[in-house]
């Protein structure tokens, strides 16, 4: 129902407007509410200051306002006793109110007194024409309440004037001036309050043309409708752009399964176990390589399951030019120790090997890093580990003049043994250790008691083809000079196309191996585990842990007490609510790198052309040099994945048209969007 002749004026007197109207339907709708407030219309009966409110009215006062302040008026018309309001966006109208700064008194008393005289000797006038305020004064005082009103109205608007840059207290119809002034598009169908937001925040917008945020907030603004951004050029296969594994977690109450895991940190590797030893004050510090803008380093992660944020900020341990990587970590007492591989390719070629070097923490102070053992031998992939008997023991790669040996040494709190022990031969073939290297002491068996486990490379079922295995090895006793190692074990495997590699254990409740690896056994890579027998060295029913497409690698489990933490690396990409708009997601593929399709791995290629999907295609040239919004894996590409709220098809294109001559202006020249719409 659309009222006509709407008008509101200041009043005279000041602190007052007078509505007006016209109802050209006083029989279906013979009621109208006003109603009022600041700063913006009212959208609803309820949305403000009922001023009036009755049948057949066709005016209204509003009085006591406060002046230089503009008011904002909707009217409702309605019908029925219990009122049936009938809304229009056309029923509402805007007025400033003046104030009375008594210009007339002002005049009269700068008069000389014989005027003051005569005119207050004139007895009160009885004339009902005279309003009975004014019945008291002279007729020189009325004269001049003529004109004085008039100069109260032209004093108050022009202090209203003041107003005019003030984006809370400015009149709406003058919006469209201050956001022509700044180059911004004024969108009329937004209420007055929101004009005033979209140009206080204007600027703030321009500074950040170009950036996600501003993009989702001009979808937001456009379409009121969710959307989810992605940047297609993670999708260019790249050749130069491995995985980027970030460390994940995952925790196992006693009695429980795994729960969904979650991001530890961003501190990323291509390849590379972390390790980690349990703390006497019930925490677990992990230490694991992560790459840095002068090489990789080793770096520190404190885990305390007390605490509702248990992972704690991160630190570096070994930080210095050159490549330092595959930590090892066992706790000798109250001693800790920590190893790892380094390579120095600033040193003259001659000299340039690697070489194992520690660090050892006595009561919470780290020594200097040092070289174990001699500097002229070549020393790669440590395995530390520490027996209940006070013997640390460190098993490793050396080159040799047949290749790299695998040897290992003691140490019994005091110094270690003279010369290292090699890794003996199993009936006569070399054990071949080739990766992934980690060690296991048992404290309730006592004839096993040293777990060594490995990865190796062995014939697939495809011929000419390897696959990576993983072996393991048992050592009996504790004195290291007794060679009294088992034979080489394998973990089985359901085909021998299958890689199994990254081998992790810990001793679980019965004196059994839970044993955890990486395999592509389901398509990509997942980790999984299994119970070992110590008694028959049989393996129960595997478990896949993870079903995600991302590949989940390096598994390393840690008893907390309370239950078994998981910590693996990670590729998988990261949804990250908006900072402009909650709902609003943005995927973060940095860490997906470009790796050839695995056609086993159905659940990656089931994304294609999903907002997760994270596979990598050649660029998208478009056919003859012209590109549609089907061609998207380009680096100048945006896709804004949104969700409409309506299923009309006229509708949604219309909207996407509109929101795509919006985004011109918040789009850097070099970029571009395309619309995916359900």
């Amino acid at each position: 129902m659309r009222l006509l002749n709407i008008t509101a004026r200041a009043h005279s007197s000041g602190n007052r407007i007078d509505l007006s109207w016209n109802n050209p339907d006083p029989v279906g709708f013979p009621g109208v509410r006003v109603v009022r407030r600041e700063n913006t219309h009212p959208t609803a009966p309820d949305d403000g200051l009922v001023v009036v409110q009755g049948t057949l009215l066709e005016s209204a006062t509003d009085l006591g306002l406060s002046g230089e302040t503009t008011y904002y008026y909707t009217l409702f018309p309605f019908t029925g006793a219990v009122p049936v309001f009938s809304g229009d966006p056309h029923n509402r109208v805007s007025a400033t109110a003046t104030a009375p700064y008594d210009f007339s008194g002002q005049m009269y008393s700068l008069l000389p007194a014989l005027y003051h005289r005569y005119n207050e000797a004139q007895a009160p006038t009885t004339d009902t024409a005279v309003a009975p305020s004014d019945r008291a004064k002279g007729q020189l005082q009325r004269f001049l309440d003529l004109p004085g009103s008039q100069f109260d109205q032209i004093y108050s608007l022009t202090r209203s004037a003041l107003n005019l840059y003030n984006l809370d207290r400015v009149e709406g119809s003058l919006l469209p001036l201050l956001a022509q002034w700044i180059g911004w598009r004024t969108d009329y169908s937004l209420e007055v309050e929101a004009q005033r937001n979209e140009i206080r925040f204007a600027p703030q917008i321009y500074r950040t043309i170009g950036l996600i945020p501003t993009v989702e907030a001009t979808v937001k603004r456009i379409t009121n409708w969710e959307s989810k951004t992605k940047e297609f050029v993670y999708n260019v296969a790249r050749t130069n752009q491995p995985e980027r594994l970030n460390l994940w977690s995952t925790f196992r109450p006693v009695a429980g399964n795994f729960a969904a895991a979650s991001l530890a940190s961003l501190n990323f590797v291509y390849d590379g176990r972390p390790a980690a030893v349990n703390e006497s004050d019930g925490s677990i510090s992990f230490f694991y390589q992560t790459y840095r803008s002068h090489g990789w380093d080793i770096w520190t992660k404190q885990y305390m399951p007390t605490q509702a944020q248990p992972w704690q900020p991160s630190a570096p341990i070994v930080d210095q030019a050159g490549i330092d990587t595959r930590p090892t970590a066992a706790l000798q007492g109250s001693r800790l120790w920590l190893f790892w591989e380094s390579y120095d390719p600033t040193l003259d070629p001659s000299l340039q090997k690697w070489q194992i070097k520690f660090k050892q923490r006595n009561a919470g102070v780290w020594t200097d890093a040092a070289v174990f053992s001699d500097t002229a031998t070549e020393r790669r992939m440590p395995a530390a580990v520490a027996d209940n008997a006070g013997g640390l023991w460190l098993f490793w790669l050396e080159r040799t003049g047949t290749g790299w040996t695998t040897r290992y040494n003691h140490h019994d709190g005091t110094q270690w043994l003279a010369a290292p022990i090699t890794f003996p031969l199993d009936a006569g073939q070399d054990p071949r250790v080739e990766g992934d290297l980690i060690a296991l002491f048992h404290p309730t068996s006592a004839t096993q008691r040293i777990w060594l486990f490995w990865s190796r490379r062995e014939a697939a079922a495809t011929p000419g083809q390897s696959r990576w295995t993983i072996k393991f090895r048992i050592k009996q006793g504790l004195d290291p000079a007794t060679i009294d190692w088992s034979a080489v074990n394998s973990l089985p495997k359901t085909s021998l196309d299958n890689h199994d590699r990254e081998p992790a254990a810990i001793v679980s409740t019965g004196g059994n191996i839970e044993f955890f690896w990486s395999s592509t056994r389901n398509g990509g890579w997942a980790l999984w585990n299994d119970i070992l027998n110590i008694g028959t060295l049989a393996f129960g029913v595997a478990q896949q842990l993870t079903s995600t497409p991302y590949s989940n690698r390096a598994p390393l489990a840690v008893g907390t007490g309370s239950g078994t933490l998981l910590a693996f690396r990670s590729n998988e990409s990261l949804i990250r609510a908006s900072t402009v708009y909650g709902a609003t997601q943005m995927l973060d593929a940095r860490y997906n790198g470009a790796t050839s399709v695995d056609t086993r791995n159905a659940s990656k290629i089931a994304l294609k052309g999903q907002f997760p999907d994270f596979l990598t295609y050649t660029y998208d040239a478009g056919t003859k040099g012209v590109r549609s919004s089907n061609d998207r894996v380009a680096r100048d590409t945006i896709g804004l994945y949104l969700t409409p709220d309506t299923v009309d098809p006229n509708q949604i294109k219309a909207q996407v048209s509109r929101l795509a001559s919006a985004l011109g202006d918040f789009f850097p020249v070099s970029e571009r969007a395309v619309f995916i719409t359900p």
